[in-house]
């Protein structure tokens, strides 16, 4: 017996430095930040180990960084709750993927084990405000038609914004960008506040109207508190009836980050009015900015860097302009994928019949086309394309691709269209009175959709003949 307990201990004796030298390894990749190798390490340790709660904890840790929240979350509720940063770890995870009220839930069981002076608490205190914020929003997510999305560098921004002169002049400065009317008598810009002397108020990015009288620009006037709330005020676009105002702002209540905001003036108050949040899926908890109307050719245009990385990236959003309706229904895993644009809604939906989904790119994917790239596209009267590898300019192919699945979707709606017209007049009366509405909404929307088409190609070629 005592012979057999000394092979044992003498064992232990060369296994454990091995062990501990194993955990060592892991540890110091993990604060490397070698994630890969780290989470190599301490699987390796859990399959000797699976219920060590530190190994548990760091592999969760390991797997969050890796973007594998699924496994990150099993890990961490597996760690149990010796570590007090895996609950404010769980609501980070709970908070990225939008499940707002685990996120609260996590984050509101990490503040005690933390007091106010700790580093994590006004981090934890804004994300469960902006968790309750994105909460509300949730249940009043708009519907959203895209046209279009491009990703491209912050500096080229502007050149995917086409709209009619008659909406005005954007450029882009310092801090953001200017608005000036079509006329050239009224700019819209932001500048720079200095901050205090005795620190009472902290600079600020403030928006301000500037008018030109006599080929001389006046000194310009701030906008209405109403307007000027947060620290930076920023991106102003006015439509051309001189009274709506839309621009982004950080102020308190938003989303996270950049917000888009709407205000109209009040010419018999001579004030601005208290801006509105113009709320989901415009908004989110990344930057979202620069929304710009025209009215007349029935689109607009927003930025935002929710999926993008990288300071210098920014993904613009065309969309059809429409009254504003809400999603109603939806499994929520749905609403928040729509909400976050990860997903994009319907390009219809009458009366519980709905079309193909809108041929707009989500951020990650990508439009599949014919195997043999064969395609038919006059550019001009010299030049036909017929294979895609015939564009120079990558973002106008990228387009056209685009633009073929919105032709099949519009195809589509054409069918339907001629369906719904075959069973009117085969119908009785009661049917066709059911008919009656849907029919002429949905011609509306093939119309609208012609038109898009229509400009679409204008881009496309525009795009390839400026390269």
């Amino acid at each position: 017996m005592h012979y057999c307990l000394l092979i044992i201990l003498l064992l232990l004796s060369f296994s454990l430095p091995g062990y501990s030298q194993s955990a060592k390894t892991a540890d110091d990749l993990f604060v490397a930040g070698d994630y890969i190798q780290a989470r190599a390490q301490y699987n390796a340790l859990l399959r000797k180990q699976p219920a060590n709660p530190l190994y548990l904890y760091r592999a969760a840790r390991c797997a969050q960084e890796l973007g594998d929240y699924a496994l990150a979350e099993e890990l961490f509720i597996k760690a149990g709750t010796k570590y007090p940063l895996r609950n404010f770890f769980l609501g980070e995870i709970y908070y990225q993927q939008w499940r707002m009220p685990e996120a609260i839930a996590s984050y509101e069981a990490f503040l005690p084990t933390i007091d106010e002076q700790h580093e994590r608490w006004p981090v934890v205190q804004q994300r469960i405000a902006s968790a309750r914020v994105i909460e509300r929003y949730l249940k009043h997510v708009s519907r959203m038609e895209v046209i279009s999305t491009q990703r491209l560098p912050y500096s080229e921004l502007l050149s995917v914004y086409t709209v009619n002169r008659d909406n005005g002049i954007l450029s882009l400065d310092s801090l953001g960008s200017r608005y000036t009317t079509q006329r050239g008598d009224r700019r819209y810009f932001s500048v720079r506040t200095p901050q205090n002397s005795d620190s009472s108020r902290t600079a600020q990015t403030v928006l301000v109207s500037q008018q030109r009288l006599l080929q001389q620009w006046e000194s310009p006037d701030t906008l209405d508190e109403s307007v000027n709330s947060g620290t930076n005020n920023v991106y102003p676009f006015v439509l051309p009836d001189g009274m709506t105002l839309y621009f982004a702002s950080d102020r308190e209540g938003g989303l996270g980050g950049l917000d888009i905001y709407m205000t109209r003036y009040n010419a018999s108050l001579g004030q601005w009015m208290p801006a509105e949040n113009i709320g989901m899926p415009y908004n989110s908890p990344a930057d979202d900015y620069l929304y710009v109307a025209d009215e007349i050719n029935g689109y607009a245009y927003f930025a935002t860097n929710r999926h993008c990385t990288g300071s210098d990236s920014v993904e613009v959003y065309q969309i059809a302009l429409h009254d504003r309706t809400y999603l109603r229904g939806l499994p929520e895993d749905e609403l928040v994928a729509l909400a976050r644009l990860d997903s994009l809604i319907p390009l219809l939906s009458v009366e519980g019949q709905q079309l193909p989904e809108t041929p707009a790119v989500a951020p990650t994917a990508t439009v599949s086309v014919a195997t043999d790239d064969s395609i038919f596209f006059v550019l001009n009267d010299d030049e036909t394309y017929t294979h895609l590898s015939d564009f120079r300019n990558d973002s106008a192919r990228s387009l056209y691709m685009q633009y073929i699945e919105m032709e099949h979707v519009q195809s589509q709606a054409v069918e339907m269209l001629d369906s719904l017209r075959h069973q009117y007049y085969e119908a009785d009366t009661t049917t066709r009175a059911s008919l009656q509405a849907r029919i002429p909404s949905l011609s509306d929307e093939i119309n609208k959709r012609k038109r898009i088409l229509r400009q679409t190609l204008t881009r496309i070629r525009t795009m390839e003949t400026a390269h």
